[in-house]
């Protein structure tokens, strides 16, 4: 039996469960890695990607081009002539002359239900939205960002409860468990893909850090879906005597208040509350600059949090 050739574009975590699974079947041969370059770290060192790192550990040759479009990269498809290239949080665009040479055999593992949540972060997005479910799509990589006809997707009910890291893991899985699927049952997926619909389309930039910042004129549960979508990076944070002051675990009340948005109305060992737009909320674990992450309690052990003021 001829075994798939894939070649595997991928560079975070989410990606590496991916190239495992993919690598892990014994009708796949995987037979290069591209990953983003090496990032500087303290003292010049610099850090490989994960994927790259998993590449090492599973002995398949890595390549970390400055642009995944460069001649040489091209030429070194050309001679592998891949069934596959596997595209999964690489982090860089591919251009029509690739798309071209390998029309309907580059597949993107892309972790939203599209058409929505096109772009870098749907992650993040689905929770900042308070979405009731998320999932994973593989489509075929085309011109246009995350555009190309859908072959498969899988779909996962989202509670009020479940924070970025697990969701992260969640799909993580689910994306390697479809894409293994989709290549080894191909003809089947690609004969029944859609195309996206463009009209239900919305795009997703890059998490910025000053998203995290509170802003306590907005409704609780807008606050919580950023809790939930922002952490651990950047995180939520408020100012304090013109010091940033990060917020690790949060509770929500949702009832009427008189008291203006931001304020802080009261504070004891079970946290510090604060009014917003129609409640409060309750934050019951902060860091202050250079100190490490307490619980309130913990806290006002030997500090003091004044009440009646303004956030």
């Amino acid at each position: 039996m001829m075994k798939n050739k894939i070649v595997f574009a991928g560079s975070p975590d989410f990606a590496v469960e991916s190239l495992q699974r993919l690598y892990d079947n014994p009708n796949n041969e995987i037979q290069l890695v591209i990953s983003q370059q090496d990032k500087k770290r303290n003292r010049n060192k610099f850090s490989p990607t994960a994927v790259k790192k998993r590449a090492i550990d599973l002995g398949i040759e890595v390549i970390t081009p400055q642009n995944i479009n460069d001649d040489e990269v091209f030429d070194l498809l050309e001679r592998l002539n891949p069934d596959f290239i596997v595209v999964v949080a690489y982090g860089q665009l591919i251009k029509k002359r690739i798309l071209d040479r390998f029309k309907n055999k580059i597949l993107n593992v892309h972790a939203s239900i599209l058409p929505k949540y096109r772009g870098a972060s749907p992650i993040n997005y689905s929770l900042l939205n308070g979405d009731k479910e998320s999932g994973v799509s593989i489509m075929l990589v085309e011109q246009g960002l995350d555009a190309g006809d859908v072959l498969a997707v899988d779909k996962i009910e989202l509670d009020n409860e479940i924070m970025l890291e697990e969701l992260h893991d969640k799909l993580m899985i689910m994306g390697a468990d479809l894409i293994d699927k989709v290549i080894n049952d191909y003809q089947k997926y690609f004969n029944s893909r859609e195309k996206q619909n463009e009209d239900e389309a919305s795009t997703v930039g890059k998490i910025q850090k000053f998203m995290g910042e509170i802003n306590f004129n907005e409704k609780a549960d807008v606050i919580y879906n950023k809790f939930r979508g922002l952490t651990p990076w950047p995180g939520l944070f408020f100012k304090l005597n013109n010091k940033t002051v990060k917020v690790h675990n949060i509770n929500i009340i949702k009832q009427y208040n008189d008291n203006k948005s931001g304020e802080v109305v009261k504070v004891d060992k079970n946290g510090i509350k604060v009014a917003c737009e129609d409640g409060f909320i309750i934050i019951t674990r902060l860091q202050l600059p250079n100190k490490k992450p307490l619980n309130v309690s913990e806290y006002l052990n030997g500090n003091s949090f004044e009440e009646g003021i303004i956030l």
